[in-house]
């Protein structure tokens, strides 16, 4: 798999070696709360069952660890795309998701990691739709979406697995045509 370079970022294949700095990240109610497919607590193996899928991801799918330039061995985050894993959404959608460690929010990391990985679904591979959603009480994942070009599609909901609950979110929809639209626009 590729590797990304943004003007702070390295994202970069996750490694085996990613997988205790992975539970340190991710053991935060902070941040499984937020998510569709994070369990809370999350274990060592966890981390590995993770890794182990996404050694088996199929040809439209991706998934990085976020780094800093500085540090690319010391994960931040994750994100990715690919095919719909979750029993309450359409095997065929191409869904995309992030997380950062708690340190490192509010920092614009999530949106420079997003608009990489987006470009890379639309340029290095066939996507033509990616759907996402992010929950009602996480706006400003919302924010990040919508400055990586995606479109607000209306409200629905999500079942959380780190909280254990179905709670209200917004779907969020980009197409390959609305992307190249944007990119011909920002130049």
């Amino acid at each position: 798999m590729d590797q990304i370079e943004t003007e702070r970022l390295l994202l970069r294949p996750l490694r085996e070696t990613d997988a205790p700095r992975l539970v340190k990240l991710a053991n935060r109610p902070e941040i499984a709360h937020m998510l569709a497919t994070m369990p809370h607590p999350y274990s060592l193996s966890d981390a590995e069952d993770f890794l182990d899928a996404v050694r088996e991801l199929p040809a439209n799918a991706a998934n990085f660890a976020i780094t800093l330039k500085d540090t690319p061995d010391e994960l931040i985050g994750g994100t990715g795309y690919g095919p719909s894993s979750r029993d309450d959404k359409p095997s065929h959608e191409i869904d995309f998701g992030y997380w950062l460690g708690l340190d490192y929010w509010g920092k614009g990391y999530a949106t420079e990691a997003a608009c990489a990985v987006i470009r890379h679904a639309f340029e290095a591979n066939t996507i033509e739709q990616i759907d996402t959603e992010h929950l009602i009480a996480n706006p400003a994942s919302g924010r990040v979406l919508a400055k990586a070009g995606f479109a607000d599609m209306g409200e629905r909901t999500c079942f959380s697995q780190g909280s254990g609950e179905t709670r209200p979110s917004r779907k969020m929809v980009l197409t390959r045509a609305r992307y190249l639209e944007q990119k011909a626009q920002s130049k």
